[in-house]
């Protein structure tokens, strides 16, 4: 996020912000499914990782969390429409910028 601060053009602090969102979207997915691997291990994870999520972890609020999503203290009120799933999701899908690094977002 301080990349963002720093970032030379606006484009380029918006691609920066985008990037540390799916950052830490990714890293809430890492600990659902750890989660999931946890809770389901006694029933040899009969339930498919997508249907726990609709079953137990939509239950608990995740989506409202992942659609909430952000670095509050870091973002002024014009930074944060990429809080909202869907625009992160719209804003990754619509750039033609995949990095030569190899990410995937």
């Amino acid at each position: 996020m301080s990349r963002a601060k720093a970032a030379k053009s606006e484009q380029e602090a918006r691609r920066l912000r985008l990037r540390s969102l799916q950052y830490l979207e990714r890293y809430v997915y890492l600990v659902l499914f750890s989660a999931y691997l946890h809770l389901e291990k006694a029933g040899s994870w009969q339930r498919p990782f997508s249907a726990w999520m609709r079953e137990v972890a939509a239950k608990a609020g995740v989506y409202e969390i992942l659609n909430q999503l952000g670095f509050p203290e870091l973002e002024s009120v014009e930074d944060q429409p990429f809080s909202r799933l869907r625009c992160r999701w719209q804003e990754q899908n619509r750039g033609p910028e995949l990095s030569a690094a190899g990410d995937f977002l």
